[in-house]
C-alpha cells in the first residue's frame, strides 16, 4: 500500500510539541518495542526543560528544521495545537518523513487535501490520531450494530463536555467535534450531507466554547454534537437509537463502559374518540440488558500508535489514516461555515 515493506525492526520516531498531549505521546511510543524515539522538539525552553527531566533518553530541540534534516528519523508525531498541525505535516511529508498528526487533520478541507496528496506521491503514511477508534470498548459498540443489536439504527446523541484545558486558537468545534465525527464515521457506513451549528462564545471574544450541531445522515439518521468546555460535569457519551433497542458508550478512560438497552412497547390505540386516538398514549419500557465495563487496561492511545507504526511497516489499513480522516476534515469545514454564517444549513 505504501511501497516495499520495511525490513528494519525499529521505526525512528521524532514528537513535535511537548505540551500536555505530547508528553502523552512520548511516553506511549517508548513503550512500543518497535520505536526509537530520537527527538523531541518544541519552541518553549520551559517545556524543553520538563522533558529532558521527564524523559532524559530523548534528545530536546528548539528548531523542527534539525529534525526533518536527520535522514535517520523516519517518521514524525505533530503534536501542536490545531492551528500549527498543517504546516509542520506538510514539511514532514516534503522531506519524505512518515506522519502522525494530533487531529483535526488541518483547519481547511482543502489544507486536508493537500496533505493527502503529498502522503499519496510521496507513498508515506498519515495518520490522523483519532484515539477513540482504537478503544476496545467502541469496538464492541460496533460490533453490537453490526450484529442488529439494536435494530435499525436512527439517530445518535453525541455529548463531549467539561471543564479543563481551553484553547486560545481554535473554538470547541475544532477541538472536539473530530471525536464525534470521526466515532460516526467509524461506526456507521453512512455519510453526513448536511450540518446546521451554532454556538455561543463565554470565555473567549469571537472563540465559541459551547456549540451545537445537528447532522442529517445518508439512511435516514440524524446526530446531534454537544460540545462544552464550560459544563461542571464531565462526559464523553454516544448514546445510538435504533429501532429495537440503544446503546451507550462513556469514553473517558476510568469510566468505561457499554450498555444495551431493551425497548418494549405496548400496543398502539386502536379507537378514535373526539378526533385523536383513545387511550392517547402508547405504552413504552426501556429494560438494561447487559453491561460491559471491563477493556483492559491499555490505553486507546497505546494502540492508536500501534496503529501508525503497524501502516508504516506492515501497510495496514487502519480506520485513521488520512484517506478515512479526511471525510471528517470535510464535515468539520462545513459545520465551521455554518458556524460562521450563524446556524445556516451547509451541505456537505
Amino acid at each position: 500500500m505504501f511501497g516495499p515493506k520495511r525490513r528494519n525492526k525499529v521505526v525512528n520516531v521524532a514528537v513535535v510539541g511537548g505540551g500536555y498531549w505530547g508528553k502523552n505521546i512520548l511516553r506511549n511510543l517508548l513503550k512500543i518495542p518497535e520505536v526509537r524515539v530520537l527527538y523531541l522538539c518544541d519552541p518553549y525552553k520551559g517545556v524543553r526543560d520538563e522533558i529532558k527531566h521527564l524523559f532524559p533518553m530523548v534528545q530536546v530541540v528548539e528548531e523542527v528544521e534539525e529534525i526533518l534534516a536527520d535522514p535517520q528519523v523516519e517518521a514524525l508525531a505533530i503534536v501542536t495545537p490545531p492551528s500549527l498541525h498543517y504546516l509542520p505535516a506538510k514539511r514532514a511529508l516534503l522531506a519524505g518523513k512518515h506522519v502522525f498528526v494530533e487531529k483535526p487533520l488541518a483547519m481547511s478541507y482543502e489544507e486536508g487535501r493537500e496533505l493527502l496528496k503529498l502522503s499519496q506521491k510521496g507513498e508515506k503514511v498519515l495518520f490522523v490520531d483519532e484515539t477513540f477508534l482504537y478503544d476496545p470498548a467502541l469496538r464492541l459498540l460496533k460490533e453490537k450494530i453490526e450484529e442488529g443489536a439494536i435494530g435499525r439504527v436512527r439517530h445518535v446523541l453525541s455529548e463531549r463536555l467539561g471543564m479543563g484545558r481551553i484553547r486560545c486558537d481554535s473554538n470547541v468545534w475544532w477541538n472536539s467535534a473530530p471525536h464525534d465525527l470521526s466515532i460516526l464515521r467509524f461506526l456507521l457506513p453512512y455519510k453526513v450531507r448536511s450540518v446546521i451549528a451554532w454556538g455561543n462564545a463565554f470565555i473567549q471574544q469571537g472563540i465559541e466554547d459551547v456549540t451545537m450541531a445537528l447532522l442529517e445522515m445518508e439512511g435516514g439518521i440524524s446526530a446531534f454534537i454537544h460540545l462544552s468546555w464550560c459544563h461542571p460535569q464531565s462526559t464523553a457519551s454516544l448514546t445510538v437509537i435504533g429501532e429495537e433497542g440503544a446503546l451507550f458508550y462513556e469514553g473517558r478512560f476510568q469510566k468505561r463502559k457499554v450498555v444495551l438497552y431493551r425497548y418494549k412497547f405496548g400496543e398502539k390505540p386502536k379507537e378514535i374518540i373526539w378526533g385523536i386516538p383513545s387511550p392517547n398514549l402508547i405504552p413504552a419500557q426501556v429494560i438494561e440488558e447487559k453491561t460491559w465495563n471491563d477493556f483492559g487496561q491499555v490505553e486507546p492511545l497505546q494502540a492508536s500508535l500501534e496503529a501508525f507504526i503497524g501502516a508504516i511497516e506492515k501497510g495496514l489499513d487502519v480506520p485513521s489514516l488520512g484517506k478515512y480522516s479526511i471525510e471528517t476534515l470535510k464535515v468539520l469545514d462545513a459545520g465551521a461555515r455554518s458556524l460562521k454564517e450563524g446556524g445556516s444549513k451547509v451541505l456537505v
